[in-house]
């Protein structure tokens, strides 16, 4: 296979998994290993694209945010396995803030305690919240046109009338060197000021999201606890993320 062509398929392939493994290049182009990293080190180069432990993945813009409908169906079985595990830390008569975003999305239909309270920034939660017959608050303020969250100063007005036993957020990146990173300015304030009225607080992060950095910082504080994948765990650096961040245990 011609150079080109490789590189061609290399970026195409990693256009629709956000991360692909040096094995899983080798498999798809059927080159050596060192052809492969050659092939990297030029793509880097050229700024088309990240190496990081193990792989490789695209170079993504600091600002700007895939809509709500293509975040849903990425890593979907790996987010839902996720929710799970995090709907499963919410017990009879908590009250909780449900962050906007594809993988809190993906917590609702795990849900079973009872007499709970959920006060969310997510348009698309409240019509699967009602539907599974809880109690369901929204914040108001403007609302983005990718994500479907609320945000800005109303919504942080009516967000500090509550004080949560949980509260489960989502999270663009996560990086050793860079905390905790989300595309928007608004939502990371709003994201940050729920941390602080929470007893418990969840941050809910996929394969995908590690080493990856964006525009807005989320200030960590220290109660909170990362929930993420078995895929994430194979990660050869996963261990420098647990020296650093406070992670769940459980069954994912």
């Amino acid at each position: 296979m011609i150079t080109e062509k490789r590189h061609e398929l290399i970026l195409n392939a990693l256009s629709k998994q956000d991360f692909l493994t040096l094995q899983d290049l080798i498999e798809r182009t059927g080159c050596s290993a060192s052809t492969i990293r050659r092939d990297l080190s030029k793509l880097q180069s050229f700024g088309k694209l990240k190496r990081v432990h193990g792989g490789a993945t695209l170079n993504q813009s600091s600002v700007l945010e895939p809509n709500l409908a293509d975040k849903r169906s990425t890593n979907l079985r790996e987010k839902q396995e996720i929710g799970k595990y995090a709907a499963s830390q919410i017990e009879d008569r908590d009250c909780v803030f449900l962050d906007a975003g594809s993988t809190t999305l993906e917590m609702i239909p795990h849900i079973t305690a009872q007499d709970i309270i959920i006060v969310t920034n997510g348009l698309t939660h409240v019509e699967e919240l009602l539907k599974h017959g809880i109690r369901t608050l929204i914040i108001g303020g403007e609302v983005k046109d990718t994500t479907y969250a609320t945000v800005g100063a109303s919504a942080l007005e009516t967000l500090n009338r509550y004080r949560f036993d949980k509260v489960f957020l989502g999270m663009n990146g996560i990086d050793l060197k860079y905390g905790l990173t989300t595309p928007d300015e608004q939502e990371a304030i709003i994201k940050h000021h729920a941390m602080q009225l929470g007893t418990n607080v969840f941050v809910l992060i996929d394969h995908s999201k590690y080493e990856k950095v964006y525009f807005a910082h989320v200030p960590l504080e220290e109660h909170v606890a990362i929930v993420t994948s078995a895929k994430a765990k194979t990660r050869k650096d996963f261990q420098r993320f647990t020296d650093k961040y406070h992670f769940m245990g459980g069954t994912i």
